[in-house]
């Protein structure tokens, strides 16, 4: 009888989705709930609701900003599409939705039919046609000033302040900064404590001059001074671009600026001037401003349609992705105004939310910018902040339920059954390819034996369907039986545990040729 010989079952970090499930031979092709850190794949970190569960959000959350006040007190806003709250550190729950605030869209709109675009655009009664290009869903911009919170929507258009030292936010609301531009897209400060606002008009006037170009940038330590003049630093300036403004980041020491289709920096240069504008990227705007995160010195984002994924640390560069492909075709495009990424500082990833199925945000992909791999996965969260002045990362789901993140190994959301953690591999050939193998049994790598099945799918030629084996408890050894010429793997968690998979090998024994 031929000896048996032992078949490692050994894959590249992260998930390779761009291709035919053949060509993702040696890599993982499918995952969920997973991810590779420095050299171990087991499942992500779990999650717990944060504070009562009577904090939920009315409407869904879109943006979120966590930030410490003069006196130490901490503080999360969060913008709807109608609301704007704050938490304070015991998650106690407040509305400073600004008096007369005009709310939005929770759902991008398709611009077509009565109603829609500008007063007087086309004839009365007539539905406009479809363009393809849908009114974005409603998304806050937020800063600081100082301990004091700044933001604005495209769609209200006044630019707003909320004193976080002016009483209990029972009884303050935020309300609009005095003299700042009107019918406004997106706020910023900038490191020179100088406020900045995209788009709009100066203050009285007109939506009808709106410059969906044009920035306005406030005095020195004074955001209610927007008149330059020659002993100010207030000014404005109309971007060389064919795009409209979406909003900006703070990178390198520069307001990294975006526009639906390229990056511009604005960088401090003091009196006259005050800043100076530069193109630095054409054809790689962003699906949408909460699609952009800052990592220490690099910002990513996610590209609009099939553009792909960017990162700017001085330049702007293209960065290659594992699994576009997949993506490309699994968001839903006229809903990708919702996309926002988070950065999760604790493993070096940029994770970038999205909207797959339905209308509304319910999947993931991630990026580990220092291993360079990706992965996939199902998750709800529309609104996401880092680990910083909190323990945990705080996320929040489209029911507006708010959780602590990378706690434990339990994955339910409020209301929801639990998600499993699993990993799937593209196909190994058995002995070459050229022989069908028989496995007989199994030898783990893993931490924790008892805490994953597997599933073992097989194959005669790369067309034919799958035939499912399993599943096996991981033990040591552990007795399996299939024939196959190629096989793939996939490894589930068997109880909410923490575990890592090295390289398992399966014993295998030739069954013949056919």
């Amino acid at each position: 009888m031929p000896a048996a010989q032992l078949v490692p079952l050994q894959f590249k970090p992260g998930v390779w989705k761009n291709g035919t499930l053949y060509q993702a031979q040696g890599r993982w092709y499918d995952a969920d709930l997973m991810r590779w850190s420095v050299g171990a794949l087991g499942p992500i970190g779990g999650w717990r609701t944060w504070g009562a569960s009577t904090t939920a959000i009315t409407n869904v959350p879109r943006t979120t900003l966590p930030w410490m006040d003069n006196t130490f007190r901490r503080w999360i806003a969060v913008g709807t599409y109608a609301n704007l709250y704050v938490y304070d550190h015991a998650a106690s729950l407040y509305d400073i939705t600004p008096t007369g605030f005009t709310a939005g869209r929770e759902d991008a709109d398709p611009n077509t039919g009565y109603g829609n675009g500008v007063y007087g655009q086309s004839t009365y009664g007539n539905t406009r046609p479809d363009l393809g290009i849908p009114e974005p869903a409603t998304i806050w911009s937020m800063d600081l000033w100082g301990e004091d919170l700044v933001g604005c929507t495209p769609d209200d258009g006044d630019v707003y302040q909320w004193d976080a030292s002016g009483g209990t936010p029972t009884s303050t609301k935020a309300a609009r900064i005095a003299n700042s531009p009107q019918f406004a897209i997106a706020t910023s400060v900038t490191s020179e404590r100088i406020q900045m606002v995209f788009g709009g008009v100066p203050s009285g006037g007109a939506e009808v001059n709106r410059d969906r170009r044009r920035v306005f940038w406030s005095d020195s330590e004074d955001n209610t001074d927007w008149t330059a003049t020659a002993t100010n630093q207030a000014g404005d300036h109309i971007l060389e671009t064919e795009g409209d403004l979406l909003g900006a980041v703070k990178v390198r020491d520069k307001l990294l600026i975006f526009t639906t289709i390229d990056a511009h920096t604005a960088t401090y240069v003091g009196l006259p001037y005050a800043y100076a504008f530069d193109r630095i990227g054409d054809s790689c705007g962003p699906v949408s401003i909460n699609a952009v995160v800052v990592a220490g010195p690099t910002a990513y984002w996610m590209g609009r349609s099939a553009q792909g994924f960017f990162m700017y640390d001085g330049y702007v560069q293209s960065i290659p992705c594992d699994v576009e492909s997949f993506l490309t075709t699994e968001i839903n495009q006229s809903q990708a105004s919702k996309v926002i990424a988070w950065h999760n500082t604790l493993f070096n990833e940029v994770v970038w939310f999205y909207p797959g199925d339905t209308n509304e945000v319910d999947a993931y992909i991630s990026y580990n910018y220092v291993e360079k791999h990706w992965s996939v996965g199902t998750m709800a969260r529309s609104a996401a902040m880092s680990r910083g002045i909190f323990l945990h990362p705080i996320m929040f789901d489209t029911s507006g339920n708010p959780y602590e993140h990378e706690v434990g190994n339990t994955y339910a959301d409020v209301g929801e059954t639990a998600l499993v953690p699993y990993v799937e591999s593209g196909p190994v050939e058995l002995g070459g390819g050229n022989n069908v193998l028989s496995a007989t049994s199994l030898i783990p790598d893993v931490t924790s034996l008892g805490d994953i099945t597997t599933t073992f799918y097989t194959r005669l030629y790369p067309t034919d369907s799958d035939t499912a084996h399993g599943p096996y408890t991981m033990v040591a050894p552990t007795s399996v039986r299939f024939t196959g010429r190629t096989c793939r793997m996939k490894a589930t968690s068997a109880s909410s545990a923490a575990w890592n998979l090295g390289i398992p090998r399966l014993e295998m024994k030739p069954g013949g040729k056919r």
